[in-house]
């Protein structure tokens, strides 16, 4: 009976446990990553995306609104109600007279057309409000590609982390088994007490490396949660390996820079502010010209004395209609205006051919370091080869008393060293591809 208690009472602490903190007890899921997956979440979740798109959509209503506004006449509905507290008088021969009555009603419709001709620049306008929707469609691709950048750096410096981790404890499983043998031979009489506590000490100094890139690749995940959108308490694994495919062919390096000039979005983008400036150059000068609109009104109003019910009102009815016509002869302000203009359509021309230059300078630099990357690939694969050939040569002769023991170590330094090296070249290899990718889909 007091075990059947007992056993309730756990249970009971148990769930108001879960139930006030379910992370302490419940195990934490791991959420496993390949590149896509990390890039659609980091393209779902960062900020300035966000913001970016949401300035895309308020373009576009603001290019339906210059439509509208341009476009479509305006019109104006006002009413207006006034009370005579005292009624303005006049004195003709001695006689008083009013005018006005107590009460004044007025409602009036009135529209509005600016004509398209001469200074009225609506085409203009609806050419600007099209471009600026232009430049935030390439301000949403251009965050984009450098959230994508971004996230593919990320991910291979994760990637990185975690192979070395693999590389520094392979080489502490090799210490240890090279220790292993040592021991061995030294209880048996054939090695040296010297032999083994050298064999000892380089386990004891590789056990920081491990524990060293450990920590790294707890860094780097860090830093890719922060970046995919992630709080920093989910538990995240990676999946992939650093590759290199030798398979890969890239255009010529003139075809690849041609491309990355035409294509750029912040080449386009300065082109749509020198398209937007053009623009507003057409717009000021067309302040020299008289400005040409259509007009209509009609007014429906009462004027009335309080001794006349509101529905005996007796309104009337008015219709005008005419064209209206504005010059603004400020000829000087308009010049400078107009200087102003074109003063910003030479800077962004300037602009243009400076960035230009900029992107064919680092396209150039980056097809520099892909290939100095995959030189260096090529070389550490048969490096990785011959070293690990070495070290299994090396264990098999110190077992047979043919090398010492510090030509193990030896070896195994250089099989380290060689994998760590191969690594560095495909990573440096896929930095190298992931910037020249951001520049040919900006």
């Amino acid at each position: 009976m007091k075990g059947n208690f007992m056993y309730k009472l756990i249970r009971i602490i148990f769930t108001i446990c879960i139930f006030l903190n379910p992370e302490v007890i419940l195990p934490q899921t791991i959420k496993v990553l390949t590149l896509t997956e990390a890039i659609n979440l980091a393209t779902e979740n960062n900020n300035e995306l966000v913001t970016a798109r949401l300035e895309q959509v308020k373009a576009e209503e603001k290019v339906s609104e210059v439509y509208r506004d341009n476009l479509a006449p305006n019109f104006v509905l006002s009413s207006r109600y006034s009370r005579n507290f005292k009624k303005p008088t006049f004195n003709i021969f001695g006689e008083t007279f009013e005018i006005g009555a107590d009460n004044e009603l007025v409602n009036t419709l009135e529209i509005q057309y600016s004509i398209p001709v001469l200074g009225v620049p609506v085409f203009q306008g609806i050419r600007v409000a099209e471009y600026y929707q232009q430049l935030s469609e390439t301000n949403v691709k251009n965050i984009k590609n450098s959230v994508i950048a971004q996230v593919k750096k990320s991910f291979y410096a994760t990637l990185l982390a975690k192979e070395i981790v693999e590389v520094n404890k392979q080489s502490l499983e090799n210490s240890k088994n090279n220790l292993s043998v040592v021991e061995s031979r030294y209880k048996n009489g054939i090695a040296t007490e010297f032999d083994y506590l050298r064999a000892k000490v380089q386990v004891e100094n590789i056990k920081p490396a491990v524990e060293k890139s450990i920590s790294d690749l707890n860094v780097s995940k860090l830093r890719l949660k922060d970046l995919i959108g992630l709080r920093e308490e989910d538990e995240i694994e990676i999946t992939g390996n650093l590759e290199y495919d030798s398979s890969e062919i890239f255009r010529s390096t003139e075809e690849i820079l041609n491309s990355i000039i035409s294509n750029n979005s912040g080449l386009i983008a300065l082109d749509l502010n020198r398209k937007i400036n053009l623009e507003l150059v057409r717009v000021n000068e067309a302040n020299y010209l008289p400005k040409l609109a259509i007009f209509g009104q009609y007014q429906l109003s009462a004027s009335e004395n309080d001794n006349n019910s509101i529905t005996n009102w007796k309104f009337n009815n008015a219709v005008i209609g005419g064209l209206a016509l504005s010059w603004d002869l400020n000829i000087f302000r308009t010049q400078k205006v107009v200087s102003q203009s074109l003063i910003d359509v030479r800077i962004n021309e300037e602009q243009i051919e400076n960035l230009r230059n900029k992107l064919r300078l680092s396209g150039e630099s980056i097809i520099l370091r892909l290939e100095n990357a995959r030189s260096r690939i090529i070389a550490q694969e048969e490096n990785v080869k011959l070293a690990q050939r070495g070290l299994d040569l090396a264990n098999i002769s110190f077992r047979e008393g043919i090398l010492n023991q510090l030509d193990v170590l030896n070896a195994e330094l250089q099989l380290s060293q060689s994998k760590l090296a191969y690594l560095q070249a495909v990573y440096d290899y896929q930095i190298a591809k992931t910037e020249l990718e951001e520049l040919l889909e900006n």
